[in-house]
């Protein structure tokens, strides 16, 4: 047994055990339960969009190659085009809807009623300036697509009906359409493109426009590096790269006490990743190929720094593969879902007793027989046989297709975040003394990067497109 997998064997065993008591970080209990605090050190700001009132009125979902929907619109009152992609989720159309994962796609949603507890606060945020129920600010799929819309909602956290933040967002519906005869043909046929159209009939199968072909990771990343503090004195310091990572991955961190300093998608982590006490890679959109500059990065940092740990979720999880030399393939419909199985298996391949039920939002899979000889499966998909993750024999490096942070969907592998800050504590202990540790200097206690390539907040497309970072 590997040592990765006794150290997870270890939290997985007290977090299920009934005297189980949260864990200390360099002697800090880690908090819970926080008081809101007004004076927040993050702010992303609003993109701009075509926003207006809800649209109601007929409204046609186009697929290449196959059959036509018609049924009705709700949100903006304009036409989209992209993957059409589907997702088994029960709950959290919120969530899903925000996640960065779903940049220019049409998602279709296969649970029948939708939007019956309406949208909460977009604004809202927690202790640590993340927004509290969103995963990001804005609403990335470029369409809709529901059985039935639930026009009233009721619950104690919604501010709005999701067909007036659809129209506030400048995101299409259509709604009054059989789901499962499109999900039923797109699980035939595989992930097609897709249009909305909107008081009018379908368009013209040349004007399909595939977001795969733009550079969704780009448009989804900051632009500038921004920190996020945990809170805690000489707090292990996080580089996260940022593919389109979503809020409660940040959360899942720097609650566990450490600070995140979160870097753009193609940002040279190999020059200043002895800065850091651990290396994170996140979610995204797209195809991992196509973020070859991540991918380079990555590899020079396994080149250069054999100690640090590393850790990536969903296209994470890919572009550390495509690091390590594996590849990767497009599947046929993907997985997204809230209830997906995945099996941990040990270094030889061989189950370790445990299955854990997770949450997924992926259309690439990483080939396993294409790992190189010191990397192996870590965990793998019961229903498909597809790869779930990969760890290195020897190394504190590992990732996850599936997300352990949720949000929405299960828990059940959120203890792998205790496994790789344990995995920085002990890198963070070879680099420095005891006596640093009990006694932090002034300079561990502040940011360890030029301050002069930090900001506050997050910068977006708009605002960064002429700003060059200089290391």
């Amino acid at each position: 047994m590997t040592k990765l997998h006794q150290s997870a064997t270890a939290l997985l065993s007290r977090t299920l055990s009934p005297a189980f008591t949260p864990p200390r970080i360099f002697g800090l209990q880690i908090r819970h339960k926080a008081s809101v605090v007004d004076d927040v050190r993050r702010f992303i700001p609003q993109l701009t969009s075509n926003s207006g009132k809800p649209s109601y009125e007929p409204a046609t979902l186009s697929i290449r190659g196959g059959p036509t929907f018609r049924g009705n619109s709700f949100g903006a009152r304009s036409d989209a085009s992209g993957e059409a992609v589907f997702t088994t989720s029960l709950v959290g159309y919120p969530e899903s809807m925000t996640d960065p994962s779903y940049r220019g796609q049409i998602l279709v949603f296969t649970q029948p009623l939708i939007g019956n507890y309406g949208v909460p606060s977009s604004s809202a945020r927690d202790e640590y300036g993340l927004l509290r129920y969103l995963e990001s600010t804005n609403i990335h799929p470029s369409g809709i697509v529901v059985g039935d819309l639930a026009h009233r909602y009721s619950h104690w956290s919604a501010v709005e009906s999701l067909s007036e933040w659809c129209a506030r967002e400048g995101v299409p519906g259509v709604t009054g359409v059989d789901t499962r005869e499109i999900v039923t043909f797109l699980r035939e046929r595989g992930s097609s493109l897709a249009n909305i159209t909107v008081g009018r009939d379908h368009v013209r199968g040349d004007e399909y426009q595939d977001s795969a072909d733009t550079e969704l990771v780009k448009n989804v990343s900051t632009k500038l590096p921004y920190y996020v503090p945990s809170g805690y004195t000489a707090a292990p310091h996080i580089a996260l790269i940022d593919c389109g990572v979503k809020e409660n991955i940040i959360r899942s961190i720097v609650s566990r006490g450490a600070s995140i300093t979160c870097l753009p998608y193609d940002y040279p982590i190999h020059q200043m990743a002895e800065n850091f006490d651990g290396v994170f890679i996140s979610n995204g959109p797209g195809d991992p190929t196509k973020c070859s500059k991540t991918s380079q990065n990555l590899r020079n940092l396994m080149n250069l720094n054999h100690k640090i740990p590393i850790m990536g979720i969903c296209l994470g999880h890919q572009l550390l593969a495509i690091a390590a030399g594996a590849k990767t393939i497009k599947m046929k419909y993907g997985n997204r879902a809230h209830n997906i199985p995945a099996l941990e298996v040990d270094k030889e391949g061989r189950s370790t007793g445990r299955c854990h039920i997770t949450s997924q939002n992926h259309g690439y899979a990483v080939e396993a027989t294409t790992l190189p000889p010191e990397f192996c499966e870590y965990f793998r998909n019961l229903n498909d046989g597809s790869n779930e993750g990969i760890m290195h024999k020897e190394r504190p490096i590992f990732s996850t297709q599936f997300h352990p942070e949720a949000k929405g969907g299960p828990m059940d592998t959120s203890y792998l975040f205790d496994v790789y800050l344990e995995n920085v504590q002990e890198y963070r202990q070879h680099k420095h003394t005891q006596d640093l540790l009990l006694k932090p200097t002034k300079h561990e206690q502040s940011i360890p990067m030029p301050l002069e390539v930090l900001t506050e907040k997050r910068v977006d497309l708009e605002e960064g497109d002429n700003v060059r970072l200089q290391i």
